[in-house]
């Protein structure tokens, strides 16, 4: 049986999505072996590019021939990627953000006057801004588990997270209340487990074909391409909300350019989706 090299950060979360992938490898007959790679980003280092710093050492993993995929969340991903590599998107889960209140449970309209967020994330803090610039908002880094530890330990009222992290961690929280999505627009990507191998490598190249899954596919490309076409991803706040029904698609973006926010919805046959999308970009991109 051929054993099967993942690599990954060593993040708990990180590491049990590494372990979704690799139960769904077993399940196709691969045993595998996970690989715990410390990156830049883990380090406190962003002296590439913040997305760049959580994905360079497991690319060189890959490409040295240390492991054979590596596990990303879809949302941690750079916007430009290296020729030398490939996707795939096995697992999806809710791309909603969740609010995790200290005391009580609140949403993001009850949360009370004054209270504070914590969020490193542009696009949060653009919409927490725009629906409740009442709320104090600070700076919060970390990954999820340390973020959510800080919220007990340090001056927190609320914290936003992921619900797909949270999901998968296991938390549990009677404070928790998830955003709607229409409204509170999710990251490119966010809730997608994302596989990464050398597109050289024919076992990989096999595997992904095994757990191809065309509706995650085709979402995962339309919001890689949403991030391609607005041309910056992380450098600004935007994100993107893509809903499936049958053969229709409704897009959802948003976009903040310091001086509005910007909404705009397109609904489009699955199959046009990149006409779609320049259509959405446009709008957002009105001055």
């Amino acid at each position: 049986m051929t054993k099967i090299r993942i690599a990954t950060r060593p993040s708990k979360l990180a590491l049990i999505q590494a372990e979704l992938v690799a139960k769904r490898l077993n399940e196709i007959g691969f045993e595998t072996e996970i690989l715990k790679i410390v990156t830049e980003g883990d380090e406190g280092k962003f002296g590439i590019s913040r997305k760049s710093a959580f994905t360079q050492r497991l690319e060189s993993a890959l490409k040295n021939g240390i492991a054979d995929l590596a596990v990303h969340s879809m949302k941690d991903l750079p916007t430009e990627t290296s020729n030398d590599f490939d996707f795939f998107y096995p697992i999806e889960d809710d791309p909603a953000d969740c609010l995790i209140a200290k005391e009580g449970k609140f949403d993001l309209f009850t949360l009370p006057s004054g209270k504070t967020i914590g969020t490193s994330s542009l696009r949060r803090r653009s919409l927490i801004y725009l629906y409740r610039p009442d709320l104090k908002i600070f700076e919060l880094r970390g990954n999820v588990d340390t973020r959510l530890s800080k919220l007990v330990e340090e001056k927190f009222d609320a914290l936003i997270i992921s619900c797909a992290a949270i999901k998968r961690l296991g938390f549990i929280s009677k404070n928790l209340m998830r955003l709607d999505p229409t409204y509170f627009i999710p990251a490119p990507g966010q809730g997608i487990i994302a596989v990464e191998y050398r597109k050289d490598d024919q076992t990989a190249k096999e595997i992904s074909q095994q757990l191809y899954n065309e509706k995650i596919n085709l979402r995962a490309n339309i919001e890689k391409k949403f991030n391609e076409l607005m041309q910056g991803g992380c450098h600004f706040p935007a994100g993107i909300y893509t809903d499936l029904k049958d053969e229709t698609i409704i897009l959802k973006g948003y976009m903040y350019n310091e001086e509005r926010h910007i909404f705009s919805t397109i609904i489009s046959n699955k199959q046009d989706y990149i006409n779609a999308l320049n259509q959405l970009i446009k709008k957002l991109k009105v001055s």
